[in-house]
């Protein structure tokens, strides 16, 4: 099954997800492409929308390898198991995070001059995104979400390797996938148009009127 592009994932996944009307969810979009999605589910929850900025902690390569992540507020989370299999040096790890932070802060100059960030703590979150090829961008989020203090966690994706899927599904309250596959190369091969999203359309969809609950066709 192929979708046909982002809007469609997030209506799929929304249907799963109507359950959660009524609990004060808050609906994450996990990059521009994840708040398209996030989107779709937000608009059938009637939940407020958000994107979770964080920055790419990487090593230069080749290929290029996720060693964490910065989060908003200055939060690094570190993915300790790659850090150790590639040996990275503490001063090497400092020099990453630095330019990490400074991609994020590029990211809060573009997004939080007009948009507020949607309070978490102890509310259920719904995190969403176009797929988890690796699972280390997901992993890293919610390592994020965690220390802001969030209270119940709900990984949403419309498609995921086999694998993946199972750790991540054990970091968090609930894992919602519509299609798990045994091996994926990249997630633009599960769509039809998987066009890049662009920050102005990415505000668009933030500064969208909360909506109340809508229906869905099954």
């Amino acid at each position: 099954m192929r979708f046909r592009d982002r809007r469609e994932a997030g209506e799929r996944l929304a249907l799963r997800l109507r359950g959660l009307r009524g609990d004060r969810a808050v609906v994450l979009g996990l990059s521009a492409g994840g708040l398209v999605v996030a989107g779709e589910i937000a608009g059938v929850l009637g939940a407020p929308l958000d994107i979770l900025l964080s920055q790419r902690i990487e090593s230069a390569g080749p290929p290029p390898t996720m060693l964490g992540a910065v989060g908003e507020g200055g939060l690094v989370v570190w993915d300790h198991g790659a850090i150790r299999r590639f040996d990275i040096a503490p001063a090497e790890l400092t020099r990453l995070a630095d330019e990490a932070r400074a991609g994020l802060a590029r990211q809060v100059g573009v997004y939080r001059r007009t948009v507020t960030p949607v309070p978490i703590a102890g509310r259920t979150v719904v995190l969403a995104d176009d797929g988890a090829a690796t699972g280390t961008t997901a992993h890293t989020a919610i390592g994020v979400l965690r220390a802001r203090q969030a209270g119940r966690i709900v990984l949403a994706v419309p498609v995921a390797q086999a694998r993946v899927l199972d750790r991540l599904a054990r970091e968090v309250e609930q894992f919602v996938c519509l299609r798990p596959v045994p091996w994926m190369h990249a997630v633009r091969n599960s769509y039809r148009r998987f066009s890049a999203v662009a920050d102005t359309e990415a505000l668009e969809l933030l500064h969208r009127e909360p909506r109340r609950p809508t229906e869905l066709r099954r």
